[in-house]
């Protein structure tokens, strides 16, 4: 694909909540629904760039009609895709070289690396300006027309529409992904962040993030709840398969007592899957594994699942 196009396969993957190689019309509104578009308009939209008239849009459909309209844009696009892989070289290449140096050299990396950082962000600021005047003044030329939000075509939306909406789900891009190596290093934080990322989305309707507060408390059992993460890798060639099983499992966990939240993360190209539940209590999932054992469900795995486990207070899960 040609240089600048490429960033559209990205956004591809991200609106296609289900991996399912379509986007559908539901999911078209919960990735794409800015605050400010109506419905008509976005159905308008949505038609115009599904030309296979299939009522999903496919990858091409969507490079094409986006292509079609990248403008002065295009260079930055193209721009952007040559520093995403100039990043992604360099942050591998210090973090192989970063322990063997000495701390003064470490100091001026570590310098070097906050700098890019503000640099970024001098940019950011005046693309985010840029970008809110341009949905303020389409509010305003049209304020007859209500926007379409996507609680208008899902009763439990996954995303906040608007402008804060993106800035909120804050979902990770692949174009920075980091292979893994099957060693540790400073690069697994990365990692980390893009698989919290799909939990994150899911919890900002259930989980308080507003009145924290500093406070002294006797945390009991009861008064938590405990989240799981399990990581696990497929054979390949079996990663379809497993895609079955975990449907199942998905879908019974869902409905036993007890479990509150289950979410699964999949690193593209790597069979690499990585599974979050959230529990009541440590003994209620007890109880489950007992009718049903983890490990015996899913076939075809690389090597031992791991598991790790942390609890967090009843308070901060809101009661939809």
């Amino acid at each position: 694909m040609e240089k600048g196009k490429t960033i559209f396969l990205d956004i591809f993957r991200r609106a296609d909540k289900n991996d399912d190689g379509a986007i559908s019309w539901e999911e078209f509104v919960q990735f794409f629904a800015d605050g400010v578009i109506g419905k008509e308009e976005m159905e308008k939209l949505f038609n115009d760039i599904d030309t296979h008239n299939t009522n999903n849009i496919d990858t091409g459909e969507l490079c094409e009609y986006f292509s079609n309209h990248l403008g002065e844009m295009k260079e930055i696009y193209s721009l952007m895709e040559d520093l995403n892989h100039k990043v992604t070289n360099v942050l591998q290449s210090t973090a192989k070289t970063y322990p063997e140096k000495n701390r003064t050299d470490k100091f001026i990396t570590r310098f070097l690396m906050r700098e890019c950082i503000g640099q970024l962000t001098a940019l950011q600021r005046p693309l985010e300006s840029a970008s809110d005047h341009m949905d303020e003044e389409a509010r305003a030329e049209n304020t007859d027309i209500k926007p379409i939000e996507p609680r208008d075509v899902l009763p439990k939306p996954d995303v906040i529409p608007g402008r804060v909406g993106r800035r909120t789900k804050h979902q990770i891009s692949s174009q920075t992904s980091i292979p893994s190596e099957g060693s540790i290093n400073p690069l697994a934080l990365t990692a980390q962040v893009d698989r919290l990322a799909n939990l994150i989305e899911r919890l900002e309707h259930g989980v308080n993030f507003k009145g924290f507060v500093d406070e002294d408390m006797n945390a009991t059992e009861e008064d938590q709840y405990i989240l799981q993460q399990r990581g696990m890798e497929v054979i390949k060639g079996k990663e379809e398969d497993f895609r079955v099983a975990l449907r199942q499992y998905v879908e019974d966990t869902n409905n036993a007592p007890g479990a509150l939240n289950i979410s699964v993360r999949f690193f593209k190209d790597t069979g690499v899957f990585t599974l979050y539940e959230i529990w009541e209590s440590e003994n209620t999932e007890k109880q489950y594994r007992e009718k049903k054992s983890f490990d015996s469900v899913f076939p075809g795995l690389t090597s031992d699942v791991s598991l790790s486990s942390i609890t967090f207070p009843k308070t901060w899960w809101l009661k939809q």
